[in-house]
């Protein structure tokens, strides 16, 4: 092998552990983030302009609790995701993930659900 394929070779294999590397040490922040969802400002910037406004069941409602009595919480975060009737899809903020949208629907009912 000639210096220069050598040369090659060891910059190539540099690189590729550099990849790897960063690839992991993202993959561990993205689980990090996930973990680090607060639900309760979601809903506070996202969601309680009209759940605490009257357009939606509020936060601890009772119609919340036959739907989790119901098995539907799945449900809900499928509408809530999706959207709903006149609810916007992601509470109208597209920029929202699904973890994030779960973690707002679960606030949302975490009341009913903690009786």
């Amino acid at each position: 092998m000639t210096c220069k394929e050598e040369t090659m070779r060891a910059r190539f294999t540099s690189l590729t552990l550099a990849t790897t590397l960063m690839a992991g040490l993202l993959g561990t922040t993205t689980i990090a983030q996930a973990d680090d969802i607060d639900g309760r400002q979601i809903y506070d910037d996202s969601c309680a302009r009209c759940h605490d406004g009257g357009r939606g069941p509020q936060r601890g409602s009772e119609r919340w609790e036959q739907r989790l009595e119901d098995g539907e919480t799945s449900l809900l975060y499928t509408h809530a995701i999706e959207g709903f009737r006149g609810m916007p899809a992601r509470g109208g903020n597209d920029a929202l993930s699904d973890a994030e949208v779960k973690a707002a629907v679960d606030h949302l009912v975490a009341p009913v659900e903690d009786e």
